[in-house]
């Protein structure tokens, strides 16, 4: 690609940009930027987000871009769609973007089984890597808002072990604001469901500000035997508000405790001659809780050296831990001609401690009649990760006529490893964004270094991996008219993968996007729709070699293309309105040794997918008054594993919520599954594929008050 100004060219350039700027309080997730006084304004008194309508973020830039020159699908789900729709976790956040599936809320936040696109997602928290997403990963008191990007992001976003694949899903916490205030929320409803949260706010002086929010959630579940203790807690302090140089520090503590739950074979719930109880729990009933539990101290220094240059450095330090403990099935069929599975007591504790920092300058500029916004910087992620798996044969039960279930013992064989893995990644980036009139370019380019090392003292094994490579992202748009402009965009990844064994050298896996599409903001109505394809190479796949089937060689090849829509029309009244729809179409590129052959649809992935949300708000001019919403969210069958062997059949729930408003204290009325519809979900990457009973019809009630 032949780029319009040289790197050399740029720092040589006239910094002649014409416009007064000024300085605004972070409300990005990514800090305060240096933009023209009306945008600024926007950013500080939120109308950059109204409503459900979001027109300017910074997750695929690092720079407050608008929507509409942005050449990449972005959803931003709002605090207003969040609290609208009393959203409890992430997987029914992400039921608002189009081609999302989202991990199981009953499952272990251990594995993040999150699937945009078709591919695995990865979590962020305001922009840096969160790897295993432990703790309560569902905690929603501290989430502002959601960024959603889709595909490969590998110029802005490497850590953990490298490029996310399906695409980063990036929750933007609550911020200090220079203002005073309290809320006190208290939700409960069915299954026991007991939520209570606050969310506390101070300007201590003019220039420093102090932010404490956090929840604690015990339930129990339609299943037998669950009962969850969940909690979050989110400190934060702001020194320099207001001033040229600002110092956030945020710190994180979130614990899950829960029976670990592992879903339901395939055989005697979505195949099979016979029928396995929908509420059955798989176990010993007196198991010990599974937990996890994760610390995370962040520090973020922002400074403007004047109105057209800044600089934002961020470092955080976390410690996570986990502690799975089940009795487990490892197959989804039973012993011939019976309904007996094998159980085995399976023991599975890890910590892991994360370093990640990362610095980026931040100037804008004009040369002749080109605006341009250029980003560079450099960042650095390291994984240190322990973790091992025992496992012991513990017994047999007829799962369609359960009893006597063994009792769980401490198992004490070694099974899949043991072993010390450090993850490294690093990179440095150069990004540059330039306007001509109505064209608006992006391009990029990121030196990505990978390191991953891996010892199992158990196996007396070691695999190592170092790779360096220069990975390209370039994108345009152009704005057709006032209100539709047509964008297009490629980008390239590269990641390692954790937790294999290879037989012979391991390779990084390369991944790379193209995406086309259209953008509309009328004001009204605004949305995106986009044609994408990704492809991934270098996955790994089990060596057929190897009698023991313990190893793994990185040959397997995936694809997944579509298209997605998604869209909101906010007419400036009461009325509110969010729809989404994906059609893809995800599938093996080449045969897997032993295994699947190519064509073989993708586990999780369903070939139609999409929702749409209703909303009449009665309190948008006062503040005071009620409101009421519907939704449906819709999904075609899904493959549940990777042979194709069994498939979960389509559905379609509706939810519905409601609540009035008067001198701060809100009502709030919330039902799940309205038609009490029954369901079933694919649990990905759970031992080949798990089925999961869709939650029963569930009733919640919020009171809240902000004085």
């Amino acid at each position: 690609m032949k780029h319009p100004l040289t790197l050399a060219g740029l720092l040589l350039a006239s910094t002649s940009l014409c416009a007064t700027t000024a300085h605004g309080q972070d409300a990005t997730g990514f800090g305060t930027i240096t933009l023209d006084p009306i945008i600024i304004q926007g950013l500080e008194n939120g109308a950059v987000i109204d409503g459900y309508r979001a027109n300017t973020v910074s997750s695929a830039t690092r720079t407050a871009t608008p929507l509409q020159q942005t050449p990449q699908s972005v959803q931003v789900l709002s605090p207003e769609l969040l609290e609208d729709q009393a959203v409890t976790s992430m997987s029914e956040a992400l039921g608002n973007v189009s081609g999302a599936q989202g991990t199981i809320p009953l499952q272990t936040p251990a594995f993040e089984s999150t699937l945009l696109r078709g591919f695995p997602a990865e979590f962020y928290r305001d922009g840096i890597t969160s790897y295993i997403n432990t703790g309560d990963a569902n905690a929603m008191a501290g989430v502002e808002r959601i960024e959603v990007l889709k595909g490969p992001n590998a110029i802005l976003y490497g850590g953990g072990v490298g490029t996310p694949l399906g695409g980063v899903v990036n929750i933007v916490t609550k911020k200090p604001a220079p203002e005073n205030f309290t809320e006190l929320g208290l939700t409960f409803g069915a299954n026991g469901y007991v939520e209570p949260s606050f969310d506390i706010n101070r300007q201590l002086s003019d220039t420093v500000l102090f932010r404490m929010n956090g929840s604690y959630v015990r339930s129990e579940a339609d299943q037998d035997v669950i009962e969850t203790d969940r909690y979050s807690f989110s400190p934060s302090l702001t020194f320099g508000s207001g001033t040229d140089t600002r110092l956030t520090v945020q710190g994180y503590a979130s614990r899950w405790e829960q029976q670990e739950y592992q879903g339901l074979p395939a055989v005697g719930t979505v195949a099979g001659d016979f029928d396995i109880d929908r509420n059955l729990y798989i176990g010993d009933p007196e198991i010990p809780d599974s937990h996890t539990e994760t610390r995370k101290l962040t520090f973020t220094l922002e400074h403007d050296f004047n109105d057209w240059w800044s600089n934002r450095t961020q470092f955080r330090y976390g410690k996570n831990e986990v502690e799975q403990i089940t009795q487990i099935i490892l197959t989804n069929e039973p012993d011939a001609g019976t309904s007996d599975w094998s159980l085995y007591n399976s023991y599975v504790p890890g910590e892991q401690t994360e370093y990640s920092f990362n610095t980026s300058f931040e100037g804008r500029f004009s040369t002749g009649a080109w605006d341009h916004v250029l980003l560079f910087g450099a960042d650095y992620s390291r994984i240190e990760d322990y973790s091992l798996m025992y496992m012991d044969y513990a017994g047999t039960n007829d799962l369609a006529n359960p009893s006597g279930w063994p009792a769980w013992i401490m198992p004490s064989t070694l099974a899949m490893g043991e072993g010390n893995g450090t993850y490294t990644t690093s990179g440095v980036f150069a990004q540059m964004q330039s306007s001509l009139g109505r064209l608006h370019l992006l391009g990029g380019l990121r030196l990505a270094h990978l390191e991953t090392i891996y010892d199992s003292e158990g196996f007396r094994r070691r695999d190592t991996l170092k790779e360096t490579k220069i990975l390209p992202r370039i994108g345009a748009v152009f704005d057709l008219t006032d209100e539709w402009s047509a964008f297009a965009g490629y980008s390239e990844g590269m990641k390692a993968n954790a937790f294999y064994f290879y037989s012979s050298s391991p390779k990084p896996e390369s991944n790379r996007q193209a995406e086309i599409g259209l953008k509309y903001d009328g004001g009204a109505v605004s949305g995106s729709i986009a044609a994408f394809r990704i492809e991934r190479e270098n996955v790994p796949v089990t060596d057929p070699t190897d009698p023991t089937y313990l190893t793994s060689i990185t040959e397997g090849q995936q694809r997944s293309q579509g298209v997605d829509l998604d869209a909101v029309w906010q007419p400036g009244g009461a009325w509110k309105v969010m729809a989404n729809y994906a059609y893809s179409d995800a599938e093996l590129t080449a045969d897997i040794p032993l295994g699947a052959a190519a064509g073989s649809k993708l586990p999780g992935v369903p070939r139609h997918s999409g929702g749409l949300w209703l909303d009449y708000d009665a309190r948008r001019d006062t503040g005071e008054g009620w409101r009421a919403g519907a939704g449906l969210h819709a999904v075609s069958s899904s493959p549940l594993d990777q042979m194709n062997t069994y498939k979960t059949d389509g559905y379609a729930t509706v939810n519905a919520s409601a609540s009035y408003t008067r001198d701060g204290t809100t009502y709030a009325l919330a039902v799940k599954n309205l038609f009490d519809k029954e369901y079933d979900l694919p649990m990905y990457g759970y031992m080949g594929g798990r089925v999961v009973p869709g939650a029963e019809r569930q009733i919640l009630v919020n009171i809240s008050k902000r004085f």
